[in-house]
């Protein structure tokens, strides 16, 4: 009694503690029971994103150096796999060259890259120069120069030369030199050689190790040029008697002098004929005279013959329809006549009257220019259609016509020679690869420009072994393939197009040991894989930029993620501590 009334609120502490038994005693239970029921528990979140990392030579040092560093950049934040998969968010492959397809159909490489998939690469070939594209005239006339083109693409050169070769017979005929500046840089070089020797002329490009072989033919047949004045113009006149001096043309003119009065010779047709798709190119002067006809027909004429259109304005046009086929241009006088700026011809223009294109569309080709600082456009080359408009500024350069040892007449037959060169031919047949070694097989292109369905196309190699030809998928081109000998010689490739009117075509092919093959053929680099799938190339000692672009590119996904909380080994700490706290209390009691 003495002992409840000293201290009241012991019935009080005792309730307490029973109570905090029971809420411990309870909480190990729940735990135990959630524990072997192993509940799930449903949220969204974000999840590594798979990454793949392809070595193509697993052997190879430097590859594995690479895969060790971007396993130890990226491991981190993305899962990491050997292969391509198909739920692969991105892809780095590491290796010296462009994927076979063949290796990779069985590992499902094919079927699984796709556009829309990133791929980063990184390029472990020793630093190169190499041939990206070579192009020549599809054929050329006697004693003319061949225009070659060259684009050569270096990797790990920077602060090195290279000196591109052209030979033709075992002679040097050519020569460029150019000083890389970049660690990836890409060069075009042109080069104007010489043809030594007995046709088709072999020129074999040398860039230190890598070489290439281009064959050009002769053409034996002359360039057909047509010259159409609507009114008499000294400025296609002079241009007339430069091509007709030159006997590598054949021209025909067409000069309206009045109404109803026109001087014509005997093979030249209207604009409107048929037979205008004979000629190569056209030459048109007197352009205020033109007619909605003319110019339509020569816009035809560019568009489908792919033929080429040289304007020769005398003076502006400012309405009319010549108006709409012409560019926009200014006009300038000079005080003293300028020699114009043209490096890709031999020969250079004097003029005091000009007219200035401007806003020029994109891919046009300034062949001469302003001199000094200036370099405003004077001369163009304008792709139309399948073909060339091709306009000169210098409205009076012919009267600058015997100066600089008569660098008009030269000018003009190496533009209309180059411009009718480019035109395609009615029927014309290549060869891939343009030279072979003995027992090399090769493919067959034919063009017809204006197939006949009832016309029969035959090819034969040598005159006694067909070719079998197939249509392709464009309009008027068929494919057929063949076998070289296996002696070292030269193969004829006939073609016939028989459809009332008999054309014939035919292309020669070197068969010789040693050929070194146009760049298409040659595997593209790995390079070209990252290009066409929107990612990156890098050297073994810039892998740090790939690892940035993946991480700026490649995001984790966010999906449902399934959680097992019960499944922690944490929660043994305060399953123990209720029940120890539990027990505590209960001792406290005087319980068991």
């Amino acid at each position: 009694m003495i002992g409840a009334r000293a201290f009241p609120w012991a019935p009080k502490r005792e309730a307490r503690r029973r109570q905090a038994s029971v809420i411990l005693r309870v909480l190990a239970i729940a735990i135990a029971v959630a524990g072997a029921v192993d509940p799930v528990v449903t949220l969204t979140g974000s999840i590594p994103a798979r990454l793949a990392v392809v070595e193509q030579d697993p052997t190879s040092p430097v590859s594995t150096r690479v895969r060790s560093q971007l396993v130890r950049d990226l491991g981190g934040a993305y899962e990491i796999v050997p292969e391509i998969t198909s739920d692969a968010a991105a892809a780095i492959v590491v290796g010296d060259r462009y994927p076979d397809p063949d290796l990779y159909v069985s590992s499902g490489f094919s079927r699984t890259v796709s556009v829309s998939r990133t791929i980063a690469t990184v390029s472990i070939g020793p630093p190169n120069v190499r041939f990206v594209h070579v192009s020549g005239p599809r054929d050329v006339p006697a004693a003319t120069t061949i225009h070659l083109e060259v684009d050569v693409e270096a990797r790990g050169v920077a602060g090195h030369s290279v000196d591109l070769i052209a030979r033709i017979a075992g002679l040097e005929v050519g020569r460029a030199s150019h000083q890389w500046t970049r660690d990836r840089e890409r060069w075009r070089a042109t080069l104007d050689v010489v043809p030594i020797g007995d046709p088709p002329f072999v020129a074999h490009l040398d860039a230190g190790a890598n070489a290439a072989d281009i064959v050009v033919p002769l053409r034996t047949r002359p360039l057909r040029v047509q010259v159409y004045d609507p009114r008499p113009s000294w400025a296609s006149t002079f241009v007339r008697r430069a091509l007709e001096a030159d006997p590598r043309f054949h021209v025909e003119s067409v000069s309206v002098s009045s109404r109803g009065v026109a001087a014509r010779t005997g093979g030249a047709t209207s604009l409107s004929d048929p037979r205008l798709d004979t000629f190569e190119a056209l030459i048109v002067g007197g352009l205020d005279r033109l007619s909605a006809a003319d110019v339509h027909a020569l816009e035809r004429y560019m568009r489908e013959r792919g033929g080429a259109v040289v304007l020769l304005p005398d003076q502006r046009v400012d309405r009319g329809p010549a108006h709409d086929l012409l560019p926009d241009t200014t006009e300038r006088l000079l005080e003293r006549p300028a020699t114009l700026a043209s490096p890709g011809v031999a020969a250079a223009l004097q003029t005091s009257e000009i007219l200035l294109p401007r806003n020029l569309p994109a891919g046009t080709d300034v062949v001469a220019a302003m001199p000094g600082a200036d370099a405003a456009p004077v001369v163009v080359s304008i792709a139309f259609g399948a073909g060339r408009l091709f306009v000169s500024g210098a409205m009076d350069a012919w009267r600058f016509r015997v100066a600089n040892e008569r660098a008009f007449d030269r000018f003009w037959q190496a533009a209309v020679a180059g411009l009718a060169l480019g035109a395609p031919p009615p029927l014309a047949v290549a060869v891939s690869p343009q030279a072979l070694r003995p027992g090399e097989p090769a493919d067959v292109i034919v063009r017809a420009r204006t197939p006949d369905t009832a016309a029969r196309i035959s090819a034969s190699v040598d005159g006694d072994h067909p070719v079998r030809l197939w249509p392709d998928a464009e309009a008027g081109v068929y494919r057929g393939r063949f076998v070289a000998g296996r002696t070292p010689d030269r193969a004829t490739i006939d073609v016939v197009v028989s459809d009332g009117a008999q054309e014939t075509a035919s292309q020669v092919v070197p068969v010789r040991p040693g050929v070194h093959h146009d760049p298409e053929a040659v595997t593209p680099p790995l390079s070209m894989l990252s290009a066409s799938h929107g990612g990156i190339d890098a050297t073994p000692d810039r892998v740090s930029d790939v690892v940035r672009f993946i991480r700026d590119t490649v995001r984790p996904p966010r999906a449902p993620l399934n959680r097992h909380p019960m499944r922690s080994a944490w929660w043994i700490v305060p399953l123990a501590a209720c029940l120890s706290g539990e027990w505590w209390l209960r001792r406290r009691q005087g319980q068991r």
